[in-house]
């Protein structure tokens, strides 16, 4: 094996750590996107259940209509 071959294998190798390294941080930070946006929905839903229970809703049943 030539020096320029070697030195081009280590190279290339080298990219291709970088270019795993680069995949593995932005699909970390989808997901950390997608955790929080599921974490705002449940908020959001807990949020409505207090309101609802706040304003005295399903207390009585009127079923005379």
């Amino acid at each position: 094996m030539s020096t320029d071959s070697a030195i081009n294998s280590v190279l290339a190798a080298k990219q291709a750590e970088s270019y795993g390294r680069v995949a593995f941080a932005v699909a970390r930070k989808s997901l950390d996107a997608q955790q929080a946006a599921g974490d705002a929905a449940v908020q959001l839903i807990e949020a409505a259940g207090q309101l609802g229970k706040a304003a005295g809703k399903g207390q009585q049943l009127d079923a005379v209509g």
